[in-house]
């Protein structure tokens, strides 16, 4: 076992100047958050549909209206009540709303075809689904359940206070997929844990208010709705709701935001298609937050061209996504960066733990497997590969679940060897794993091409120009690691499936 690397708060706290520390104090449950961010910011616009705008003052009492009609209809402290819609103002209400009524919120995905009624009929008496506030173009998904349902802008005339809530209460269950998408896991997050991300969020290089931002990812996604929402709402921000993703391309335009949190999949289409229509498409952003999966180095060097600071960071629902942060992107591009205050993490037989207020407390209703992914002395078993260097940057190589086991007992990361491959020119996208050659464990590689750099070449070239460049960076790793096939694929690469090559004829 490694020392473990305790949070570097000096690291952090130097990116924000005293005087905005001081006004930016963590918060340990939603309540606390929104009574001081609507007397801080009382007459500024917190959140936008480009239609309506409410200020914090306004979205205050409209929460406070929510409350009241969860009370009114019998729903008591600890009740699991789930929102099915698209982010919106509605939605972004009840998800401050529910936890400062002493109930759990659940978001559900609502991407079309996310969930059937089947679904959510599952979900319901798997997660003691008390009741579910529904956007009105989901309303045939759920016909006949077994709950309450209520239209999404339900509410009431009346007003309630918050209620006397711990910060160990559990504010949100977040879904954690594992090898079935229709049975999820349920992280229960404390109000302690949801506060300690959305201040952790706050340190980034600049002013932190007078922000704004869309908040594009999905508020059933951690962290979209953590350093998407909450920590935009920590300092005042303005919050542009985006209830359809596939509108980004003409909202970013219309919207001028400073700042945005992207999964890099969608950081990388916003930057391209800045470098097609020119900079002035993403005039005023500043910063890009990015995470949810590996950030490609030349993906920062692509922001950094466009005249834009792209930091990345690493997490998982279960320790509230947000466990580590690179303000250094520039430098040290490989690493996810170091460890955010209230957060442990360790490197155990090269797996990564940790352990602090972000962890959550367990599974829903999943003792057994809650176990599973603890330790006996309490750390959180991520399941992640990693090390961390002299300067106490963290690197994720791989993950464990996703080791290739090779007969003579080597152990092969194929995300390891995928980010090396990554590097080379003309590579967009890339997949290994373990296939046999005459009964001979091999590793092959399905390699998407980049088309851009490729423009103008015929098929035959571009497969003969990638399978020379993956034979001679063969020579600059092990041999065990050599790659034995290539595959050029003409499709995107699915990296959530490793039980089979993806082989597109092209």
């Amino acid at each position: 076992m490694k020392d473990y690397a305790n949070q570097n708060v000096e690291y952090f706290e130097k990116l924000l100047k005293k005087e905005d520390l001081e006004k930016l104090p963590l918060y340990s449950t939603f309540c606390e958050l929104l009574e001081n961010c609507s007397k801080k910011f009382t007459d500024c616009p917190a959140i936008s549909d480009m239609v309506n705008t409410v200020t914090y003052g306004e979205l205050y009492e409209l929460i406070a209206r929510r409350r009241a009609f969860l009370n009114e209809q019998g729903f008591k402290m600890g009740d699991n009540i789930a929102v099915l819609a698209p982010n919106g103002l509605d939605a972004m209400e009840l998800y401050m709303a529910i936890p400062t009524a002493g109930m759990t919120v659940i978001m559900l995905p609502s991407a079309p075809m996310a969930l059937n009624n089947s679904d959510i009929r599952k979900l319901i008496r798997k997660f003691d689904i008390k009741g579910l506030f529904v956007h009105s173009t989901l309303q045939d998904v759920t016909e006949g359940l077994d709950t309450k349902v209520f239209d999404l802008k339900a509410t009431s005339d009346n007003k309630a206070e918050m209620a006397d809530v711990d910060p160990e209460d559990t504010a949100v269950i977040c879904f954690s997929v594992n090898d079935d998408p229709a049975n999820p896991y349920g992280a229960m997050l404390s109000h302690r844990a949801i506060m300690r991300a959305a201040h952790n969020g706050l340190f980034i290089p600049g002013n932190p208010f007078g922000q704004r931002t869309i908040a594009i990812l999905p508020l059933s996604h951690v962290f979209g709705a953590i350093r998407g929402l909450l920590t935009c709402i920590y300092t005042g921000a303005l919050v542009y709701a985006c209830e359809d993703m596939s509108n980004i391309v003409f909202d970013i335009p219309k919207m001028k935001p400073t700042i945005l949190t992207l999964v890099p999949g969608l950081a990388e289409m916003v930057l391209s298609v800045a470098r097609i229509k020119g900079k002035e498409f993403l005039d005023g952003i500043e910063t890009m937050i990015c995470g949810g999966a590996y950030v490609q180095p030349k993906l920062i060097k692509l922001a950094e061209s466009l005249g834009i600071t792209l930091f990345a960071g690493y997490g998982l629902t279960e320790a509230s996504n947000i466990v580590t942060g690179n303000v250094d992107s520039a430098t040290v591009p490989d690493s996810v960066g170091q460890v955010y205050p209230g957060t442990e993490v360790r490197i155990v037989d090269g797996e990564i733990q940790v352990k602090g207020d972000v962890v959550m407390k367990g599974y829903y209703n999943d003792p057994e497997r809650t176990a599973e992914v603890f330790t006996e002395d309490g750390w959180l078993r991520t399941g992640d590969i990693g090390e961390i260097d002299d300067e106490g940057f963290v690197h994720i190589t791989g993950l464990r679940k996703n080791l290739i086991i090779l007969p003579n007992g080597e152990n092969i990361s194929p995300p390891e060897l995928e980010r090396y491959f990554m590097k080379l020119d003309g590579i967009k996208d890339c997949l290994v794993r373990e296939e046999s050659l005459r009964g001979r464990a091999i590793l092959a590689i399905a390699v998407l091409p980049d088309t851009e750099y490729y423009s103008g070449k015929e098929i035959a070239e571009i497969e003969a120009d990638l399978k020379a460049a993956i034979k001679e960076a063969n020579n600059g790793l092990p041999t065990y690691k050599n790659v034995t096939r290539t595959t050029i694929v003409s499709e995107a690469l699915d990296h959530t499936v490793r039980d089979r090559m993806i082989e597109i004829e092209w």
